[in-house]
């Protein structure tokens, strides 16, 4: 079955009043389909419109969404190397600070029949099996490349800190790794570590200024200075004015999404 290529789906929605929101960077790749309402995403400065039906992720920095009122979407949520998996082109053709409109990638007609019959889709047992139609008529490979699956697992689940360990430990070339992962991931190999890295420090609970220099040794930085800056590259604060913030640590170990207001600091 296709379905176990996913690593979520669910219904987002809001209600009568327009939300505004901020996503982590979280080396996961989604397609987006939108049932009511729009929702908009702040690029420099400035809201732009998101395909009804888009691909997106593999950002490197926090993303800030608007939605309207009455907004509800279905997503399905992918590991990148999995995603490749349906989709012709290679993975580095899509865009990274903006939903890619899925009707450029795939089947036209395959992807209209999906947003009817999601739309449609009155049960949880009706919009799976919509999802595993869909899922069936794209696949383009009968499996992903295991040395990005391993990779991918090294990285984000064992502590590979450097890109050089992970190909030495597949027993490839660093120049290997990146074209692999340019093809079929999206993104390079240093920005997934990058991500990884963040993703553990953000769940660190109640940190001293102390444990944080402690951290970002633990996570394979040279020194502190490098740690924030990464950091604030990805998330827009340094360490101490985010775990200052208790808003944003709750948001985060709650939802994995934060209330756009709580970055007013």
């Amino acid at each position: 079955m296709c379905r176990h290529y996913l690593r979520s789906l669910y219904v987002l929605g809001n209600g009568s009043l327009a939300h505004q929101y901020v996503c982590v960077p979280n080396g996961e790749i989604g397609i987006s389909i939108i049932l009511n309402g729009e929702t908009h995403m702040k690029i420099e400065n400035e809201w732009v419109l998101q395909p009804q039906i888009s691909i997106y992720g593999l950002v490197h920095e926090v993303q800030t969404h608007r939605m309207s009122p009455h907004y509800r979407e279905v997503n399905l949520g992918f590991s990148p190397h999995f995603l490749q998996l349906f989709i012709k082109d290679s993975m580095s053709a899509l865009l990274k600070r903006k939903g890619t409109d899925l009707f450029d990638l795939m089947d036209k007609s395959t992807v209209q029949q999906l947003q009817e019959q999601v739309i449609l889709a009155n049960t949880e047992g009706r919009l799976l099996h919509s999802i595993e139609w869909f899922l069936k008529r794209q696949i383009q490979h009968e499996k992903p490349d295991s040395r990005i699956s391993e990779a991918h697992r090294l990285m984000m689940e064992q502590e590979y800190y450097r890109v050089e360990d992970v190909s030495e430990k597949l027993g490839i070339t660093s120049t290997t790794l990146r074209n692999l992962f340019r093809e079929k991931v999206g993104i390079s190999p240093k920005d997934l570590i990058k991500i990884s890295r963040i993703k553990r420090a953000l769940k660190t609970e109640n940190p001293t200024e102390e444990s944080l220099t402690q951290l970002a040794y633990g996570l394979g930085f040279y020194d502190q200075a490098h740690f924030i800056h990464d950091f604030k590259s990805a998330i827009g604060l340094t360490p101490g004015a985010y775990f200052s913030n208790q808003n944003l640590t709750f948001d985060f170990y709650n939802f994995q999404r934060w209330q756009a207001s709580s970055f007013d600091v």
